[in-house]
């Protein structure tokens, strides 16, 4: 093997990140240009940068979570896509029912719900067995008031849960958790989710039930209630084993607004008090990610959750899903 390139960039720092191990490393990692550096002063040389330097940029984001490249000139959603190409991740299809839309190349809106709604906690498809193991988020537009992008490390929450109710999070890693969503046909503005309509881009009930069937999540019912489509999951696996022995809370149960509560494998029901833990747990364990125009936050979709902060418009975040 040769030897490594000097990594292009310089450490940085910001209110509340959190340190997560012995050696002091910080979460979000904050890589900034360096000082004497030109060569990222332009797209195509930070482009060059990151295909130079993809070993650390792996190896970083696999051992902290959360990169954040700050300060680079980035301006555009076709920047962003450049800039998702040089990474060299494969695009993952996103299979979804959040309300989003596709930009350009590889790059897709964060989300369209109102901006004054908050999105809780949550790992990008965590019911779908082929779900992104990266996400990037990319600033557009900075809110000036509020808009946060909220981040964590899930596995805190499972070592916390464990330590507060070790039977239910036995019973939720040894059965898993059963979801039931109810989708109307048509979208909702003031929702986050859309229609089974738009969801499968059909009109036809049939076709639409065909396609959940095969949508990457084991379903046990699909039935019709009126013009609202009725589905219940089997169980899904709920706490995941990733690397260097982190169990992930790879579940919905920290996000408080879902509809309809999921419930255990074995038929009981989650105590509300021990949602409500989660939720605040959540909360507790999150760093704010206050964003500035050009940003990019690449997550480690495995143990990292995400949520949205409200905000007032202007804000356009967007994002991009990779295998």
């Amino acid at each position: 093997m040769g030897k490594m390139q000097e990594c292009p960039f310089q450490r940085g720092k910001f209110a509340h990140q959190k340190v997560i191990d012995e050696n002091g490393s910080l979460f979000p990692m904050v890589l900034l240009p360096k000082d004497d550096n030109e060569e990222c002063n332009t797209l195509q040389s930070f482009i060059k940068s990151i295909q130079a330097n993809k070993e650390f940029i792996n190896d970083q984001l696999k051992k902290v979570g959360a990169l954040l490249f700050r300060g680079f000139p980035l301006k555009t959603a076709s920047d962003f896509n450049e800039v998702m190409e040089a990474f060299g991740w494969e695009e993952q299809s996103y299979l979804g029912a959040a309300s989003r839309t596709r930009v350009l190349g590889r790059v897709f809106t964060a989300n369209e719900a109102p901006l004054h709604q908050p999105i809780n906690f949550h790992h990008e498809m965590p019911l779908f067995q082929d779900f992104p193991t990266k996400l990037a988020f990319f600033c557009e537009v900075a809110s000036s008031h509020g808009g946060q992008t909220a981040i964590l490390l899930s596995h805190k929450i499972t070592e916390r849960m464990e330590a507060k109710y070790p039977e239910l999070v036995c019973k939720i890693e040894k059965e898993g958790l059963i979801y039931k969503s109810n989708l109307p046909a048509e979208d909702d503005p003031d929702d986050f989710l859309t229609g089974w309509q738009t969801l499968y881009k059909t009109r036809d009930k049939r076709e639409a039930e065909r396609m959940a069937a095969n949508c990457g999540i084991k379903l046990s019912k699909v039935c019709w209630e009126g013009n609202n489509m009725i589905l219940r999951s089997e169980p899904i696996v709920s706490i995941r084993k990733v690397d260097e022995g982190k169990r992930a809370w790879f579940n919905l149960l920290a996000f408080r607004n879902i509809e309809e509560p999921p419930i255990l494998g074995g038929g009981s029901m989650v105590p509300r008090e021990a949602i409500e833990s989660c939720f605040q747990i959540a909360e507790e364990e999150a760093v704010e990610v206050k964003w500035e125009v050009g940003d990019i936050v690449v997550l480690d979709n495995r143990f990292v959750m995400h949520a949205r902060r409200p905000s007032k418009s202007p804000r356009r975040i967007l994002v991009a899903f990779c295998k």
